[in-house]
């Protein structure tokens, strides 16, 4: 696996590289997360004859941290910032690499960053696949009826003080980020090496706080931002353009399975689907690479 450097949209990406092909796989990853996280799908899926690109998100380190986040601990990453990442890597990618045609994965922050690209720029993306998070529209929908979800969401209210957050984490020394794994995915325990990776990663400067600024971007974006909200907004809770392969774990214990009833209805018009992966928790890409390889190349194909 090669590592390789992306100027794209004013942000320095390191972006993990598997594969030759001219069809590329753009994977964008979550939180608590980072883009090793792909490394067995990437290479189950380039095996396949796929090329595998797999940034480190906006405020991930080694990717830069925008320079508003840096200089305001109330600045926040929007989803608009993301699908405006994603449109520029993929140009980027498909120019240097000679690619024909680019299909874009996404796992929980990286679904929803993926939703936004393909309602963003549609023509750019063959086929897209978003994995733990449901379309906006569906998830807003079976809020309703599932009150249980803003308990399993607490984080995300959490997340919205300032200073806390940052030293809650800080101060327990990566055991509230171990925490969260164990609680979303009963597997977590096979990861532990990879979750000190993830700590690693969000200890690095101002990439915690880039990471609480994605969610900051949902429900309280300052005043200066309004705008760059609403185009989010939009982008998030559209019927999703691109033909979508919706996946969740059957035992995600971080956006409850109820929580993606009836999504065919928001993928319907673009040719989509939705699969449940057995016996899987809320991290796919690791914990279940086989059969997440196996549905996507059926796919995409």
């Amino acid at each position: 696996m090669n590592q390789i450097k992306i100027l794209a949209n004013n942000i320095e990406f390191e972006v993990l590289i598997e594969g030759e092909s001219d069809k590329l796989i753009l994977l964008l990853h979550g939180f608590p997360d980072d883009a090793k996280s792909y490394t067995h799908l990437m290479q189950n899926l380039s095996a396949a004859g796929y090329m595998c690109a797999a940034p480190y998100m906006r405020g991930y380190y080694p990717t830069s941290v925008p320079e508003n986040v840096k200089s305001s601990q109330f600045a926040t990453i929007q989803i608009a910032d993301l699908a405006e990442d994603c449109a520029e890597l993929a140009k980027i990618l498909k120019k240097k690499f000679n690619i024909k045609q680019v299909f874009l994965v996404g796992h929980d922050w990286g679904a929803i960053a993926a939703y936004g690209a393909v309602n963003f720029q549609p023509e750019i993306y063959s086929k897209a696949a978003m994995m733990s998070v449901p379309p906006g529209g569906t998830f807003l929908r079976n809020l309703i009826m599932n009150p249980g979800q803003f308990a399993r969401s607490w984080y995300i209210l959490f997340f919205q003080l300032p200073i806390l957050p940052e030293n809650t984490i800080e101060n327990t020394h990566g055991e509230f980020i171990r925490s969260l794994w164990h609680s979303w995915s009963s597997n977590s325990e096979k990861f532990s090496d990879r979750i000190s990776e993830v700590i690693a990663t969000l200890s690095q400067p101002f990439a915690l706080r880039a990471a609480l600024a994605y969610y900051r971007g949902l429900l309280r974006p300052p005043l200066n931002e309004w705008a760059r909200w609403n185009q989010s907004r939009e982008l998030f809770l559209s019927n999703v353009k691109v033909p979508s392969l919706v996946m969740t774990g059957s035992d995600d214990n971080c956006i409850a399975k109820s929580m993606f009833e009836s999504c065919e209805l928001d993928l319907e018009s673009s040719g989509g689907k939705f699969k449940e992966i057995a016996h899987a928790g809320h991290f796919l890409p690791l914990e279940a690479p086989d059969a997440i390889a196996k549905e996507l190349i059926s796919f995409f194909s």
